[in-house]
C-alpha cells in the first residue's frame, strides 16, 4: 500500500521506495530515472529524501519501457510474463 509522504510545502508526494511501488520496479530502478534524466524530484522531505509527483513516476516508467522495447525489439517485462518463455531470467526457463 502505497501512503504518500508529506513534503516541507504542504503537499504530498512519493518516496523513492513508494515511487518504485508505485511503477512496480525497484528503488535502484527509481533512482537511475533520476540520473538519466526520466524523472526529477520536486521536493525534499525534512531528511533531505527526494520526493516524486505520482504522474512524474508514470511518466518515467513508461519512458523506461519504451526504450527498453527500443533496445530490444520487444518489452522486457512482457516477454517475461509470457508463457512458456525461454528468456534465461524466466523462472520457468
Amino acid at each position: 500500500m502505497i501512503l504518500p509522504a508529506a513534503a516541507p510545502d504542504g503537499k504530498t508526494y512519493l518516496s523513492t521506495s513508494q515511487a518504485a511501488e508505485a511503477a512496480g520496479v525497484q528503488p535502484p530502478a527509481v533512482r537511475r530515472w533520476v540520473r538519466i534524466g526520466y524523472l526529477d524530484p520536486v521536493a525534499r522531505d525534512e531528511h533531505g529524501r527526494s520526493l516524486y509527483e505520482f504522474s512524474a513516476v508514470m511518466d518515467a516508467e513508461k519512458m523506461a519501457r519504451d526504450a527498453a522495447v527500443r533496445t530490444s525489439g520487444t518489452a522486457k517485462r512482457a516477454t517475461r510474463d509470457l508463457p512458456g518463455c525461454t528468456s534465461p531470467r524466466h523462472p520457468l526457463s
